[in-house]
């Protein structure tokens, strides 16, 4: 069997990344120190450094949970360190408010944490597997959602390319700005369609978003920066699916047209 390689920083540093993924029925999800080499029958999964892509999917033992950790290491600003929680066919959806202002690599689908930060992001699954049914979720979203409308009235925001950059970058005009929280709504209305979202509160405000950033569009100046790579269509794409798979495609097209059909 061939043993795969990892990277330098994990050759240097694995020693500190004993704390594991443990689970047994007494106690559901926690973490244990757990030396190189021993493999009690609590351990789920233990911290790795391998270099390139790395998929593992975990499932709760008597539980409809799947657990799936992803990593790519050793590849710069294309590393990351990400999981998913599955409850049946539900996907649990993340909705920490520091995801409001990072461009890449973050997903209210996915639990994102700074590449090799496995403490942080097996207490993010923890702290998903706590919650009851995966569904006391609303209060985390609303606030999450009223951030991306605030965002939308702003002009200059300042942005992280990525979770673990300690630079940022500020996006400045309506048009960047519109572009940017258009990114964000296509991953909301996604991860609404993924997780099987019925909470009305939730698709309440999602709608109203969505309402905001079409009449935004509508009265927004498009000059030079205008690409004609832009991905706004996409965008607006999005938010017209979302609109129509709940019930709303008749007042999509009253905004779009200015005109009651």
């Amino acid at each position: 069997m061939t043993t795969r390689k990892t990277t330098c920083f994990w050759e240097q540093h694995k020693n500190q990344y004993t704390n594991c993924l443990c689970y047994s029925d007494e106690i559901g999800l926690y973490t244990n120190n757990i030396p190189e080499g021993y493999n009690p029958e609590e351990l789920l999964y233990r911290p790795q450094g391998y270099i390139g892509k790395t998929v593992n999917k975990i499932k709760l033992p008597g539980r409809n949970i799947e657990i799936t950790i992803f990593s790519n290491f050793g590849f710069g600003r294309a590393s990351y360190l990400r999981a998913t929680l599955d409850l049946g066919n539900t996907r649990f959806l993340d909705f920490d408010i520091s995801k409001l202002y990072i461009l890449n690599n973050c997903s209210i689908t996915t639990l994102d944490v700074p590449v090799y930060r496995w403490d942080i992001l097996f207490e993010k699954i923890i702290n998903a597997y706590n919650v009851v049914s995966f569904e006391n979720i609303t209060t985390s979203a609303i606030a999450y959602i009223e951030g991306l409308s605030e965002i939308l009235d702003r002009n200059v925001i300042t942005v992280k390319d990525y979770t673990d950059n300690d630079k940022a970058t500020q996006w400045k005009g309506e048009y960047l700005i519109s572009l940017y929280v258009g990114r964000k709504i296509q991953d909301l209305v996604d991860g609404i369609e993924t997780a099987k979202v019925s909470d009305t509160t939730l698709l309440k405000y999602t709608m109203n978003l969505c309402r905001k950033f079409i009449k935004k569009l509508k009265v927004m100046t498009c000059d030079h920066e205008m690409s004609p790579k832009s991905h706004l269509p996409e965008y607006l794409l999005s938010v017209h699916k979302f609109m129509c798979a709940n019930k709303k495609g008749k007042e999509y097209l009253n905004i779009i047209l200015d005109k009651e059909l």
